[in-house]
């Protein structure tokens, strides 16, 4: 009867035990030089190697913030501007994802210099 019940404990002790996938979420808050919050700046983060995926992308909020979430562990290259091509803004930035943490990475914008392209 103790074994009985010994693996009945056992059973349902591990039933109930699934190691649940990690989650990477991630936000980029965009200022300007003086610190102000920058809405509808566009954001991309991606792995800085050409043709890189996946690619996050989208516009900051009314706080100067926009968020994503992965399910990997990465080092993401973020780029923000606004302008058309050339974008008139541009700033950028690294962010080092962790496993069920929400990692911030701040990105000013400063006016972008067609002498120094890209990030």
């Amino acid at each position: 009867m103790k074994n009985v019940l010994g693996l009945v404990l056992v059973l349902v002790l591990f039933s109930g035990c699934t190691k649940q996938q990690p989650s990477y979420p991630f936000s980029i808050k965009v200022v300007s030089e003086d610190g102000t919050p920058l809405p509808n700046v566009f954001v991309t983060a991606t792995a800085d190697v050409p043709n890189a995926l996946p690619q996050f992308s989208g516009l900051t909020n009314e706080n100067g913030t926009v968020s994503f979430e992965y399910q990997y562990e990465a080092v993401l290259k973020i780029r923000a501007t606004r302008g058309t091509n050339p974008p008139s803004w541009m700033g950028c930035n690294f962010i080092k994802l962790e496993a069920d943490q929400t990692v911030i990475s701040n990105v000013v914008l400063v006016p972008f210099d067609p002498t120094q392209p890209g990030c």
